[in-house]
């Protein structure tokens, strides 16, 4: 058994020290820390090293101490053993509910406090940490199954009567996990009717929505709100609303919890799920914003590179990026790239995608061509840029294949149900839209080679820009569309635009060695030719240089 204290106030230190050795535990496995308010506190080291069994840590806002928050950003780094025992030393009297996942056992205690209060918290503490390493195996290697038959079989013994209401709660967490909904939805039942609190209730809400019976679900909050915290019923009333696809509504409650729960990650990174399911990049990249981890601020740098990962994979995931975009793209990585230390695959990506947003599509390839998807697989904004970037260059099977690692991501600690249901959702729409980019592609080639099998030269322009813009880095399309402008321009578009197109289009086939190997002469002369006819009109005044869209002799 291990145990860290965070605690500032040496009586108050002296008091649970001495109370813990008084029941058992050995000095030497107590680990004290002081509460992380300055930078490089070393508290994240410190939980990276010990897989700590207890935790007691103190709410104080006057003192400017916070540990609920400080759980909440431990539990989303992933930096809490499952199982482990969180006590919060409350003086504000005001973070009841401040379990960051029923995954953990919570004991709460409010300052000041009788010595008999401390005693009594504290040997349920030594108890409920004295389960948590067998526990915590089966549930690290996502062993639902054997965790379950764990808990009863530690519920059925004699000694752990005390211990029931903590091992119920944990019980019925682990039979979500495990879409063990009908087992999941009388055990919660069994313990709405034992426990006047939220979390029977919201479990029962969460078993029921996996067994499709919303109806039912909403019925039995509705009858029983009065037990149910405004927090969870928010966060249920969300949980209906995605179920049922109702993005924008869920986007409104979003915001209601986020009120209440500024300073807890997972519903930012939950609200950036929803705004990417939106393909709203504004509302993404203000969640991706406002998320901080105060007590880790070791962790900026990563959050940092986290978040312009996130950004440039948005500037390509839905449409191209405007040019004001693109340059603020670039100073934003020649910036990052000089300050912080990337790893290889993240930067290759980056370094591929700036150049595919240059027209360098070739060089952009080889790039992306050096890393293999499941090298990003412990990073789900790493899988999701080398999807957007693969898609943007034109590797369509490239894509598929980080999308593949998307669906099997998992990380350390299982995600809430919530989480979990709206990523998968997100990962199945991004296979979708792949596919619709597919048929959209061969859709616009299609309809350009019957326009000029039909010398409908105006159709077959308009779909050689749809596939320049939507497929830019597709070196045959761009081809055509030069060879195109040599029969007509696009109907009124003025010269000057029309010579901005044509500069895109050498942009991009000079930097293709394989097609100039084929096509320079052709390519060339074509060019040349292009540039005479507009030479004459661009010292004129706009579309009234075109006739019909077709260029002057």
């Amino acid at each position: 058994m291990t145990i860290l204290l965070l605690e500032e106030d040496p009586l108050l230190r002296s008091a649970i020290t001495r109370e813990l050795t008084e029941q058992g535990v050995p000095a030497d496995r107590i680990h004290y820390h002081s509460h992380p308010n300055h930078e490089r506190s070393g508290l994240l080291a410190l939980l990276q090293q010990h897989a700590f069994d207890a935790i007691i840590c103190q709410q104080d806002k006057q003192q400017d101490l916070d540990g609920a928050r400080l759980l909440h950003e431990a539990h989303y780094l992933g930096l809490l053993q499952p199982g482990c025992v969180l006590l919060l030393l409350d003086a504000d009297q005001s973070e009841q509910e401040f379990l960051p996942s029923d995954l953990y056992f919570s004991l709460y205690l409010a300052l000041p406090f009788m010595t008999q209060q401390l005693t009594a918290v504290l040997g349920q503490l030594v108890k409920l940490s004295s389960l948590t390493r067998t526990l915590a195996a089966p549930i690290l290697l996502r062993e639902w199954q054997l965790a379950t038959a764990l808990c009863e079989d530690l519920l059925f013994q004699r000694e752990n009567r005390s211990l029931t209401p903590w091992l119920d709660r944990l019980k019925g967490y682990l039979l979500l996990q495990s879409t063990e909904r009908i087992t999941a939805a009388q055990h919660y039942a069994l313990c709405a009717n034992e426990y006047q609190a939220s979390w029977p209730r919201a479990g029962l809400f969460y078993a029921m929505l996996g067994l499709g019976k919303l109806q039912s679900a909403q019925t039995d909050l509705q009858r029983h709100q009065a037990s149910v915290s405004m927090a969870t019923r928010l966060e249920l009333q969300l949980a209906s609303q995605l179920h049922q696809h109702h993005w924008l509504a869920a986007w409104e409650t979003m915001g209601e919890l986020l009120q209440i729960r500024p300073h807890q990650p997972r519903w930012h990174q939950l609200a950036m799920l929803l705004g990417l399911v939106l393909q709203d990049e504004e509302k993404v990249l203000e969640q991706a914003n406002s998320l901080t981890l105060r007590h880790f601020s070791e962790q900026r740098v990563r959050l940092a590179i986290d978040s312009f990962m996130l950004n440039a994979s948005l500037a390509v995931l839905w449409h191209a990026p405007s040019s004001n975009r693109i340059r603020s793209l670039q100073q934003e990585w020649e910036h990052l790239k000089r300050t912080v230390h990337l790893q290889p695959h993240e930067y290759e990506l980056l370094q591929a995608l700036m150049l595919g947003l240059d027209y360098r599509f070739d060089e952009a390839l080889i790039l992306i061509a050096h890393h293999q998807p499941d090298e990003g697989s412990d990073n789900h904004l790493t899988l999701l840029l080398g999807f957007a970037v693969s898609q943007f260059c034109g590797l369509p099977h490239h894509a598929q294949r980080y999308l593949t690692q998307l669906t099997q991501y998992r990380v350390r600690v299982a995600p809430h149900p919530l989480t979990r249901q709206l990523f998968h959702h997100l990962v199945a729409e991004l296979g979708q839209r792949l596919t619709a980019r597919e048929q959209r592609l061969s859709e616009l080639r299609q309809l350009r080679h019957k326009a000029m099998q039909a010398s409908q030269y105006q159709t077959a322009l308009q779909a050689g820009l749809q596939l320049l813009e939507e497929f830019p880095a597709l070196p045959g399309d761009a081809w055509q569309l030069l060879e195109l402008l040599q029969h007509c321009w696009p109907a009124g578009m003025a010269a000057p635009r029309v010579a901005l197109l044509v500069d895109t289009l050498e942009r991009r086939l000079k930097h293709s060695p394989a097609f100039l190997d084929q096509h320079a002469q052709q390519y060339q002369r074509t060019l040349q030719e292009i540039r005479t006819h507009l030479q004459p009109h661009l010292s004129g005044s706009g579309p009234s240089c075109l006739v019909a869209g077709q260029p002057e002799p």
